[in-house]
């Protein structure tokens, strides 16, 4: 801060220096703001070292320094040189060598930060395929390392999970077979029940099961249809899940020549037989009332029996 003789002795040298007209644009102006600064603060006006130095120097300023409290980088205490160790069998004569820096061996590089595309690298220089351990590549090594034990752990999950299932094989004859599981998985097969008289293998093939009808549970035409059609669904799915052994064997529907696989046939359906445990699945759901004998010739089928709404 400034004294009171420093303003009052500013103030006139300011007002002098303005009026000599001698003054440039920016010149006059860091003065009128600085006098309108002392005028407004008084003692209390504070002052920069740099501001300070310009003032004087606009001024001519030829009076002693004031008491104005600027550290000066004069007074502070000389820096020391920073001191890196010497080799004890370094000497004078030897040429200089860089001391190799010693790296973290906890860093981890971010890889998200990218890198910077300024940076000079030396087209000669050695590329390993692996760096160090602590390098990129060791978390790329472990990155690919992780994913191949991942795709392992879920191949040999998924190999178990197909051993267990029933696969199709060609059957003379009859088109195609599906083998029975193991004892361990019993009931699970490759196929999906739609209804108590149809079935999907796992390849997409919807089969309607030959010798029999089930009560139909999505277009009903009453309510006790409806209800039977329910039962016999779950019915199926009862024996299925409870049976040893299963065999899903496709055979000739009752079309015409040239239409079987077609809509004018079955409804593109194929046809087959569902045994659980060596006995037809048609003949258990006769026997307990959930469905109806239904027998087609060699090219075509007699009207579907629905007894069930009286």
């Amino acid at each position: 801060m400034l004294s009171e003789h420093d303003i009052a002795h500013f103030k006139g040298r300011i007002d002098d220096v303005l009026q000599n007209g001698r003054a440039t644009e920016w010149q006059r102006q860091f003065l009128s703001d600085m006098r309108d600064k002392m005028a407004r603060y008084g003692v209390r006006t504070k002052v920069s070292e740099k501001q300070f130095a310009i003032l004087k120097r606009l001024t001519q300023d030829q009076s002693p320094p004031s008491k104005l409290e600027v550290v000066s980088e004069a007074a502070a205490p000389p820096r020391q040189p920073l001191q890196r160790p010497v080799s004890k069998s370094y000497s004078s004569g030897a040429p200089f060598m860089r001391t190799p820096r010693k790296r973290n061996p906890f860093r981890v590089r971010n890889p998200l930060r990218p890198r910077n595309p300024f940076r000079l690298r030396n087209p000669f220089r050695r590329r390993y395929l692996f760096r160090s351990a602590s390098g990129a590549g060791r978390d790329s090594l472990m990155i690919v390392v992780g994913c191949i034990l991942v795709v392992g752990l879920l191949a040999s999950f998924l190999g178990r999970a197909i051993d267990g299932v029933g696969s199709v094989e060609p059957q003379a004859g009859s088109g195609f077979v599906a083998s029975a599981p193991s004892q361990s998985a019993k009931g699970r097969v490759d196929f999906t029940i739609t209804d108590g008289d149809t079935i999907r293998l796992s390849n997409g093939t919807r089969v309607r099961l030959i010798g029999f009808n089930t009560p139909e549970k999505y277009e009903p035409m009453c309510s006790n249809e409806a209800k039977l059609g329910n039962r016999a669904s779950e019915r199926l799915r009862e024996l299925v899940g409870r049976a040893n052994s299963t065999n899903v064997s496709l055979v000739a529907c009752s079309c015409e020549p040239g239409a079987e696989g077609t809509k004018k046939c079955n409804y593109g359906r194929s046809c087959g037989k569902l045994q659980v445990d060596g006995r037809d699945v048609g003949q258990i759901l006769i026997s307990e009332g959930l469905a109806v004998p239904f027998v087609c010739g060699a090219t075509g089928c007699p009207p579907t029996p629905r007894p069930w709404c009286g």
